[in-house]
């Protein structure tokens, strides 16, 4: 069994501090890119190679963005002159006029699955639905996905960057993509090397049904710099999914990027270079500028019950006959929708009313073992690509911390790497932190339900 967790200096390939010099707002005793503790290595962003390569200045375009943009037929663009540009709230999208889009959208999420862009990437999974989403697809996503500025006290985001990510359905991409068009008069798409032209495809759907090209980008965020970049401008949304689940230390970084950032901004001694800063606030700039959230959704995983009723309606699974529920269960755990556990949708936890889970679990285990062999729960390519890669190191960190809250491991996966991914615990309790708040990539827990009325 795998035992190791994520160390100090493995954890990002973001270091803190990045990008703060273009603003003015590098502060002695920060850490520097490459100040890691001996004998640690940098952890590359989700879906690169585990090595790091040498971060470029913001705004930089890489040759490869320069190459895509012009496959692509949009005009190469600098990042840091896109995220300063003036904005123009009448080019913002209105959630009336969504809808005419989602049919464009689908179809450009579509296209890299069809011509077979994904294969490297998702392997026999490129070809689930989760890939080619229709339009009625993406407008439920829509409908279930919150614009960025919900729950804002103030929202005046001059730009809104959308980081794309392997493991979430790509209706989900299309419904974040135009609550970003809803919020702000540009937006910067932030590619991923694991989701190739994916970004280049929509953006060209998007001018193609009318959207203005001047706002939209797209960028490469294999090294972070595009991310640590949006994270340092107040005044710039960051709308991402979870790619830190256990740990969260990317994301405490980014936080304090863009904390500092504000700073640099509200810490201005002149008024006149206050505003020429942060445009004309209230009061000439003696009140700075609320920072524009960056906004993490969390995982779409989703938990399925058996003997408690009322089963929320899909959720419910059939006590009656708890062989073909265990099958269903694998399937949607860690089935190839599900990218073998490691899709942001795949079902994580199973309620279980505590007389029938020991039999349960034995159907589980029967058909765990029946599986264990069949590439079809295996996980995709962009797992499996190093043993060392971000999202099995949070497999390992999660391992732990659930170990160390009491659960029981009754069953774990070895990847040909040797790397432990698949793991099923149970006794697991309400009172643990992997029964709510926590989401561990790769597992499934097994919650016994003492209490059905406070459950539901």
């Amino acid at each position: 069994m795998s035992t190791h967790a994520r160390a100090r200096g493995a954890d990002s390939g973001l270091p803190f501090g990045a990008g703060l010099e273009d603003h003015g707002l590098g502060k002695p005793g920060l850490e520097e890119p490459g100040q890691e503790e001996p004998g640690q290595e940098g952890r590359a962003p989700q879906g690169a190679d585990a090595t790091t390569s040498t971060p470029r200045s913001p705004g930089a375009g890489s040759s490869r963005e320069r190459e895509a943009a012009a496959s692509s037929g949009r005009r190469p663009v600098e990042l840091k002159s896109f995220l300063d540009g003036e904005g123009d709230e009448r080019t913002v999208v209105d959630p009336g006029e969504a809808g005419g889009l989602m049919a464009t959208m689908a179809r450009a999420l579509a296209s890299a699955a069809a011509q077979g862009r994904l294969d490297g990437t998702m392997g026999p999974a490129a070809a689930d639905a989760r890939f080619a989403p229709g339009a009625a697809a993406v407008e439920a996503a829509w409908r279930t996905t919150g614009a960025l500025s919900d729950g804002a006290s103030s929202w005046s985001a001059t730009a809104v960057a959308v980081v794309l990510q392997p493991s979430e359905p790509f209706a989900h991409l299309g419904a974040r993509v135009l609550r970003a068009l809803e919020c702000a008069p540009r937006v910067l798409l932030i590619a991923h090397a694991e989701l190739p032209g994916v970004g280049d495809d929509l953006r060209a759907a998007l001018v193609a049904a009318g959207v203005e090209g001047s706002r939209l980008a797209v960028f490469d965020g294999g090294d972070g710099t595009a991310l640590r970049e949006a994270a340092s401008h107040p005044s710039v949304g960051v709308d991402l999914v979870d790619f830190d689940p256990v740990e969260g230390r990317t994301l405490d970084r980014l936080r304090r990027l863009r904390a500092l950032a504000g700073q640099g901004v509200a810490d201005l001694a002149d008024a006149e270079a206050r505003v020429q800063a942060d445009g004309e606030w209230f009061g000439l700039g003696a009140i700075g500028r609320p920072l524009t959230p960056i906004v993490v959704r969390p995982p779409l995983a989703r938990q399925l019950t058996l003997g408690i009723e009322p089963a929320p309606p899909g959720f419910g699974l059939c006590e009656e006959d708890l062989a073909e529920s265990a099958e269903q269960v694998v399937d949607q755990a860690f089935g190839r929708g599900a990218l073998g556990g490691f899709a942001s949708d795949a079902v994580t936890r199973v309620l279980v009313r505590p007389q029938l889970l020991s039999r349960f679990t034995a159907c589980l285990l029967e058909t765990l073992e029946e599986a264990e062999g069949d590439p079809w729960f295996a996980p995709p390519p962009w797992v499996q690509r190093a043993p060392r890669t971000p999202v099995l190191r949070d497999v390992a960190a999660g391992r732990r911390r659930v170990l160390d809250e009491g659960a029981t491991l009754i069953h774990e996966r070895r990847l040909p790497s040797q790397v432990t991914c698949g793991l099923v615990l149970t006794n697991v309790e309400r009172r643990m932190k992997i029964a709510g708040e926590m989401y561990v990539p790769g597992t499934l827990f097994l919650v016994r339900a003492l209490d059905s009325e406070g459950e539901r």
